[in-house]
């Protein structure tokens, strides 16, 4: 028992090590090719600004971790058992008895102990990371300043006049799924600094024409009389299409705040189907990231007994990367609402582990 006991604390030891270092150099490479990137997109909408550049490429980074986690999991569980196989540490492991499914439920258990850390403190972090990030890009980089967020008090929307730099603040009580008609809606007018101008209580506005078309207003500025109107058309930069995608991406939501999230945005008319495909994801998230771990096992398994190690572990590699890019494009049609949600979180990690036990038993039985 105390030799298992070493055993499990060696190998747990050696995992996190190799992911630490996969982290460290999936951070660096990504960090330079977007900082790169971003470079060049605020060259072509403003003057350059390495600075800007650099601050955008920090905020992307945590959330292009959290994506890309389950490779970094699946690439340091091929090297840990590759560089364990090379020492003949797997080979006097499994010589004095100690079965496979020993020697993986110290990494299964640290994997999962790693995922459930990112899920319950990390993952609304980097949630915040991404917003910032995001609002930062549509700003600078897009030319779109206008913002959307959605609370208990309907949807508001931030619509600035580039013209003049006054803007108004919008409220709605519903919309349309396709974000152009509004009802029950507020609008604050507001200077360029930030005083209250006016203010107009319409039953509905609609966006046509990079106009908002109000129907039944009352207008109500200061030192005069509330004034009623049938019909009025305001200016606008916004189109609906700018509207849905500045609506709160799900990556942009913490996943403690995503279920009543999602019950807001169905009240409200919008489809939150991608954000709970995005919820129940989170949630399955440390079980994928075991599932990693799992599909490298068998392979691992085979460098003890093949010369051929560079072919097994480009196996691996292919093998996970084709797991990755079949959870991408199932959770792709869960947020498309072709299939359940729940279905698209959970078929690939499930499927990963069935694969991955099936093929130790083939090769143990072997």
């Amino acid at each position: 028992m105390k030799i298992n006991n070493i055993l499990s604390f060696y190998f747990s030891k050696s995992l996190l090590n190799s992911l630490i270092f996969c982290t460290l150099i999936s951070s660096g490479f990504i960090f330079l090719i977007d900082s790169i990137e971003l470079s060049r997109r605020i060259s072509k909408s403003n003057d350059s600004d390495i600075m800007l550049a650099l601050k955008l490429a920090f905020l992307k980074l945590p959330g292009m971790i959290f994506e890309i986690l389950p490779f970094i999991v699946l690439f340091a569980s091929l090297s840990t058992f590759f560089v364990l196989a090379r020492r003949s540490e797997l080979i006097i492991a499994r010589a004095s008895g100690i079965s496979i499914w020993r020697l993986l439920f110290p990494g299964v258990s640290l994997i999962m102990i790693i995922g459930l850390f990112t899920v319950i403190v990390l993952q609304p972090l980097i949630a915040t990371s991404t917003y910032k990030f995001k609002e930062l890009e549509a700003r600078f980089i897009r030319g779109q300043p206008s913002l959307v967020t959605l609370s208990e008090n309907g949807l508001w929307l931030k619509d600035i006049n580039q013209a003049d730099n006054t803007y108004r603040i919008i409220n709605s009580l519903g919309l349309e799924k396709q974000a152009s008609n509004l009802e029950k809606v507020i609008f604050f007018n507001h200077s360029k600094s930030g005083k209250l101008i006016s203010r107009f209580d319409a039953e509905s506005a609609l966006l046509i024409n990079n106009s908002w078309e109000l129907n039944n207003i009352w207008i109500y500025e200061r030192e005069k009389k509330p004034e009623f109107k049938n019909k009025i058309t305001i200016k606008t930069n916004l189109t609906s299409s700018q509207i849905q995608e500045n609506f709160a991406p799900p990556e942009t939501i913490s996943v403690w705040n995503l279920p009543r999230f999602i019950k807001i945005a169905e009240q409200a008319g919008f489809t939150a189907t991608r954000h709970k495909t995005k919820f129940y994801s989170i949630l399955i998230f440390p079980l994928f990231l075991s599932s990693m771990l799992i599909i490298a096992a068998p392979f691992s398994v085979r460098f003890i007994r093949s010369e051929k190690t560079n072919t097994l572990i480009l196996s691996g590699l292919l093998c996970g990367l084709l797991l990755y890019t079949l959870s991408n494009v199932i959770s792709a049609f869960g947020a498309s609402g072709s299939i359940n949600p729940i279905l698209s979180a959970w078929s690939p990690p499930l499927l990963a582990i069935l694969l991955g036990v099936s093929a130790l038993i083939f090769i143990e039985e072997g």
